[in-house]
């Protein structure tokens, strides 16, 4: 009998890996700290193309490490009327900063010219391509300009020597603003035929926490790009959101900062900015995520919530990290969230592509279902309450519905997988593009 030997089809991958892009912002010392200390494993790295004045030796360095190194050219925070006179009023490729937003017409040939010069003097291996949002009520052309500027971008790059650099396109638009299967077409159209390797999806209102019917509209939205072949980023999310789209196979990987940068709203975007209020308390509170749960908590309300029956064990342990103790819990909160990002993203990874909805369902959702249960039972005394500034009454129906919504949310996202089936078509990865994390074998 003659044998037959039936190749292995090439390209297709039991364990598609899930990319991890972690947002710098404006903490690169706290960054490079975790990084070196290993309480950052962090593989992609974005940095914002204004801050590099101050980042630029950290880029440079993470780069010698292997990790890849991609830049935000702040061009859609440029273009807003909020946001143009920030931070983002620094970028190098700007001539001179703005007195006002910029507009179509400031997206020239020297302009791109010159982010192309920013990006090989950085080394970068991946740029964010100069897009806007495309809500914006004042003009409704932003498609048009910026798919011409990702092209004269990806010419500017190949003339300097950056033939090796990939583009990524941000599509920054509302959930509300892709629902519609028309809009979305369109855009796939034009999407489809730009000289990019990704696309990345920063979405305004999806917030942080996930809710039912939000989570179910973002999952089937997404579904509807997978037919461009292209690998889909969600940017500025994380958490349970992030986790549903890649275990749903709509969402090729995620990226955010580390309690900050975790997602957008674009609502005021449009608006002057407000004028800041001289008796409002400086800085920003404190805000401790608990591991596996969805949600967090300011600092005093979460040490609150400690001091009740059950609670140190309920918030201070999680399937991927585990604190000693409250005040260790408070002051490296950055960290656990960092090492519970990277530790369960890595758990989903290992899980064959036709398992992650159900194993997402059956251990992930699960779990922050039952835990958001446990801490919806946690009942500080009204004299603890008073004696940590807290509003108990607040703070409990806080919990309460947090915990209805994480069961709302385990519903709806098991009747989606009920619709879907294991067969549904998934996203294509998002491979890495340095040669020394595929040589190491890391591919997050």
């Amino acid at each position: 009998m003659t044998k037959v030997v039936v190749p292995f089809p090439k390209g297709q991958r039991l364990r598609s890996p899930l990319a991890q892009f972690f947002r710098v912002g404006d903490s690169h010392n706290k960054f490079a700290e975790m990084y070196a200390s290993g309480g950052l494993p962090a593989s992609r790295v974005v940095f914002d193309a204004a801050r590099l004045n101050r980042q630029t030796a950290l880029a440079k360095e993470l780069k010698v490490e292997g990790v890849e190194i991609t830049i935000d050219t702040g061009a859609a925070e440029l273009s807003s009327l909020a946001r143009h006179r920030t931070f983002v009023r620094n970028s190098p490729w700007l001539v001179e900063a703005p007195m006002s937003p910029l507009g179509p017409d400031a997206f020239t040939t020297e302009v791109i010219e010159r982010i192309a010069e920013m990006v090989v003097a950085v080394g970068a291996d991946r740029v964010l391509a100069p897009s806007h949002f495309l809500g914006d009520p004042k003009f409704d052309g932003w498609l048009k300009v910026d798919a011409a500027a990702c092209s004269a971008l990806r010419l500017a790059l190949d003339r300097l020597g950056g033939g090796q650099v990939r583009i990524d396109y941000p599509v920054i638009q509302s959930v509300q603003g892709l629902v519609d299967p028309a809009s979305r077409k369109a855009l796939a159209e034009t999407l489809s035929i730009l000289p990019v390797d990704a696309i990345w999806m920063r979405l305004s209102g999806l917030g942080k926490e996930p809710g039912p019917q939000k989570v179910r509209s973002l999952i089937r939205m997404l579904s509807g790009f997978h037919n461009m072949g292209k690998p889909v980023i969600l940017d500025y999310c994380s958490g349970l959101n992030a986790e549903a789209t890649e275990a749903f196979g709509v969402a090729s990987g995620s990226a955010s900062g580390i309690l900050e940068l975790d997602q957008f709203n674009a609502r005021d975007w449009h608006k002057p900015p407000e004028e800041p209020d001289p008796d409002a308390q400086f800085g920003r509170r404190s805000i401790v995520q608990v591991p596996g749960l969805g949600r967090g908590f300011y600092a005093h309300e979460f040490e609150l919530l400690a001091k009740s029956r059950g609670g140190r064990k309920l918030l201070l342990q999680s399937e991927f990290v585990s604190v000693s103790s409250v005040e260790e819990m408070v002051r490296t909160r950055k960290q656990v969230q960092a090492l519970h990002l990277v530790r369960s993203q890595e758990a989903l990874q290992s899980v064959p592509d036709l398992n992650r909805a159900g194993h997402f369902l059956s251990k992930t959702m699960a779990d922050a279902e039952r835990r958001a249960k446990d801490v919806s039972f946690l009942k500080p005394t009204e004299a603890q309450a008073q004696a940590a500034g807290v509003d108990l009454p607040s703070l409990l129906k806080r919990t309460r519905g947090h915990a209805e919504t994480m069961g709302k949310v385990a519903d709806a996202l098991e009747k989606l997988h009920e619709e879907r089936g294991t067969e549904s078509p998934r996203v294509r990865a998002c491979d890495f593009n340095v040669d020394i994390a595929l040589r190491r074998g890391d591919q997050r």
